[in-house]
């Protein structure tokens, strides 16, 4: 009977878990051929944005093939998927050729494709079970997709209350965020560092650092770093150290960049986790209240870089790479796409990683 019991009690409960999970679908078979596709579109507490590794191509557009159309996406364009106060549970893509498949950004295992038919058309379905708040998918081959769909399922996620004066911040897992406010100084967590940063010789280098305990001034943005998970900041009336040298801005409202010629968002790009051109050739954006952007500018036009990346990832053999090294097989960059040897950023080599400056 007790056995009867707490079976009923899992069967009424199960739905119940069920029903807490929500989707949200991005559908492009519907598009026009003549609609311009946004880079950044938001749904239901759920953001899908699309990057440019080139800066040949930046522009999204749909084509029409039999019945329905579908997004078209060069192979040196990925997007990130992120849940506003959510965690992503599912993810499922549909393209049109299996050539055109993705993986997930940093993943290189089995990648789950299958051929499927709707109304008369065939197409590829890709599903990825996942619990993250953000997730980033970049093209499997050097081909170009053609994506008929992208399905998120996800789950809401309910944030630790924040006490009296006090702020709270989730941390990705990335590991990494962006902090700042402008009237406010904080004391720094248990598990969290703080830096500012600075450009120098064309390269981003930590600035000044803040570990626990210490005070975060007001009007100082910095990058967070943390393991993944939330963490409260309570603000305190001492002032604190500031850092002249800092290339981060911020402001506590929604607003245009400003500061400096070229101008960068915090995002998970295809080198990484750094600092990326929103706009083509660095232009202003709207920057997030309360979040870091970099402003530089540079002494020649032509040091300007689309992107910076924190400091070198584990695992890379050498910061140079000599001639040798380039003629001895293939080089591909992190995607999986064969470079020349002109290429700059992270590089596979015979299976070893190299950063080529």
């Amino acid at each position: 009977m007790a056995k009867k019991l707490i079976f009923l009690c899992l069967m009424l409960l199960f739905p119940v878990s069920i029903l807490a999970q929500k989707s949200v679908l991005f559908d492009f078979t519907k598009c026009s051929e003549s609609e311009k596709v946004p880079s950044r579109i938001e749904r239901e507490g759920i953001v899908l944005e699309f990057r440019f590794d080139s800066e040949q191509s930046n522009t999204l557009w749909c084509k029409k093939k039999g019945r329905s159309s579908s997004l078209q996406l060069n192979n040196h364009t990925y997007f990130t998927i992120e849940g506003i106060s959510c965690e992503i549970t599912a993810v499922t893509i549909s393209i049109v050729d299996y050539p055109g498949r993705f993986k997930v950004f940093g993943d290189d295992s089995e990648i789950n494709c299958k051929k499927e038919k709707s109304k008369g058309e065939e197409f590829f379905k890709q599903d990825w079970e996942v619990n993250k708040q953000s997730i980033t998918f970049v093209h499997a081959t050097t081909k170009s997709s053609s994506i008929k769909s992208i399905k998120v399922t996800y789950e809401p996620v309910r944030p630790i209350e924040p006490a009296e004066n006090t702020v709270s911040i989730d941390i990705s897992s990335a590991k990494r965020a962006t902090f700042y406010y402008g009237k406010k100084s904080f004391v720094i967590p248990k598990g969290v560092v703080a830096r500012t940063y600075k450009i120098v010789d064309n390269v981003l280098s930590v600035s000044k650092t803040y570990q626990e305990n210490d005070v975060l001034p007001s009007g100082t943005a910095v990058v967070l770093e943390a393991e993944e998970g939330n963490y409260l900041f309570k603000e305190t009336t001492k002032e604190g150290e500031g850092d002249a040298f800092n290339a981060l801005r911020g402001f506590d409202v929604e607003t245009e960049t400003v500061g400096g010629a070229l101008y960068y968002v915090f995002a998970k790009g295809s080198n990484g986790v750094g600092f990326y051109w929103n706009k083509p050739d660095g232009k202003a954006f709207q920057t997030k209240a309360h979040k870091a952007y970099l402003v530089y500018t540079p002494t020649v036009a032509t040091q300007a870089k689309s992107n910076f990346t924190f400091d070198i990832p584990l695992g890379i053999n050498s910061t140079t790479v000599n001639d040798d090294v380039h003629q001895c097989c293939p080089i591909y960059n992190l995607a999986g796409q064969q470079v020349s040897k002109d290429y700059k950023g992270i590089i596979i080599v015979g299976g070893k990683k190299y950063l080529n400056r």
